[in-house]
């Protein structure tokens, strides 16, 4: 059984100079007119006496926005924007344009995500690869790739994944991942990002959503609005019964919203033109007329043929499917928390992707020596 994750970490780049062209150009304008302003400011007091200390942290404040300005002037002059999937520029980067600005639990970092395929027996790691995105959809099937490159090298011929089982989290659902493992013929247990409210053991998640939404309105002095939770809808969905008890009509059985199926409801204006709650049902009570109510009845079903996706997710909602996905954690995270926290290997000091996937694939080395240590060859 082989686990795949990403571990992103900080690499020897800066943040600050991480943007589009359009962002860059700013940067500019922004510190030339600093300097205009600065020079103006100085021919103005030219006459008056000034501190010399002041006078000399300011010149040397120009020149290091002068300095900057022609560092990203240079860059400006010789790179284009980076295309991301959708043919829209994504953010580069002036210290290390390969690397990528990235949202993690700690904060936005500028750096590589390291990639490692862990076995589940010792915990070695089979493959590593360091990318530069913050996205995962489309690392799973270059990392099934480097597992099978790696093992055939150590002289097994037979397809690894024949009976080795294969987990991932949900940054790697995608359809065509799906379909990937499907032609690979590949035992893969995908979670996608909601397969934790189906699950019935977390059936209750919300209990507790009503009373925090309540207790941040009136934290934050905002009104707490109505939900739909709080209306009255019967069996036939023919109407539905408002907080205030007046009944708003159906106004529509054939819905599509952001690919789900609802029923909507909307109430008569003899029914909230007078109500007594209307602070608490419309959010724009002065501008709003009426109330309207969208019951959500399920998924919208665009394919006849279900989709590997949906396969998938059914793997998962089983008993069998859930018991093994629970073992991608213990798999897949202790060697990051063994890179990063035991050992101290923490960021990346190198630039350029090609550098930083050398000093990752060392990284993992470093845990893998461990465990062979640990285990001894004969074990591994």
């Amino acid at each position: 059984m082989f686990a795949i994750d990403g571990c992103k970490m900080p690499s020897n780049a800066s943040v600050t100079w991480s943007g589009t062209r359009a962002d860059f150009q700013k940067k500019v304008t922004k510190m030339e007119t600093a300097i205009a302003n600065m020079v103006n400011h100085h021919h103005m007091n030219d006459q008056e006496k000034s501190d010399e200390n002041i006078k000399e942290k300011k010149e040397k404040y120009v020149k290091s926005l002068r300095k900057n300005i022609k560092k990203v002037q240079k860059w400006l002059d010789n790179n284009d924007d980076r295309m991301g999937k959708g043919k829209r520029p994504v953010k580069s980067n002036i210290t290390d344009n390969e690397s990528a600005k990235m949202k993690t639990s700690k904060g936005v970092i500028q750096g590589y995500n390291g990639v490692t395929a862990v076995d589940s027996k010792t915990q070695v790691i089979v493959a590593a690869e360091a990318y530069g995105q913050g996205s995962e959809q489309d690392l799973l099937e270059p990392m099934i790739d480097k597992i099978s490159e790696n093992l055939q090298e150590t002289g097994k011929d037979d397809d690894v994944f024949k009976d080795a089982k294969l987990l991932a989290d949900s940054g790697y659902h995608t359809n065509k991942n799906m379909e990937m493992l499907a032609e690979k013929e590949i035992d893969a247990y995908v979670a996608d990002n909601q397969f934790r409210k189906r699950d019935p053991r977390f059936k209750d998640y919300g209990r507790y959503k009503d009373r925090t939404r309540k207790e941040r309105a009136k934290r934050e002095g905002r009104k707490n609005i109505f939900v739909p939770a709080d209306f009255t809808f019967p069996e036939d969905l023919s109407y539905c019964i408002c907080p205030a008890g007046k009944r708003l009509y159906r106004s529509g059985g054939n819905i599509f919203t952001k690919g789900h199926h609802s029923v909507r409801f909307q109430a008569p204006q003899s029914a909230c033109v007078s109500c007594k709650l209307r602070s608490k049902c419309l959010r724009y009570p002065d501008r709003t007329k009426t109330r309207q109510v969208a019951y959500f009845t399920g998924r919208m079903d665009k394919k006849k043929k279900t989709s590997c996706a949906e396969k998938m997710k059914r793997k998962i909602d089983s008993a069998a499917g859930r018991a093994i996905y629970s073992m991608r954690l213990a798999i897949g995270e202790p060697p990051f928390a063994h890179i990063r926290s035991t050992i101290g290997l923490n960021r990346f000091t190198l630039r350029s992707k090609k550098k930083v996937n050398i000093q990752w694939n060392l990284f993992c080395i470093i845990h893998n020596l461990k465990k062979v240590h640990a285990y001894g060859m004969g074990f591994v």
